[in-house]
């Protein structure tokens, strides 16, 4: 058949995420996050959720991330 298409993540790219998470909840949540370059502590929140969910999703895609 064909090779594989999606793999499990690392842990390094797993600990990477759990970071983001962290800073996502901490940002979201906690408001306790400082701004950043002009965005709240919510956005920063909500953008780390999003390059966590990026980062595990190219840990299942690519081999080796």
């Amino acid at each position: 058949m064909g090779g594989r298409m999606n793999f499990a993540p690392r842990m390094p790219t797993i600990i990477v995420a759990l970071v983001f998470v962290l800073i996502g909840l901490l940002g979201t949540f906690g408001g306790v996050v400082p701004s950043l370059a002009g965005m709240s502590s919510e956005a920063i929140g909500a953008w780390s959720f999003v390059v966590a969910a990026i980062v595990l999703f190219a840990g299942m895609i690519f081999q080796g991330i």
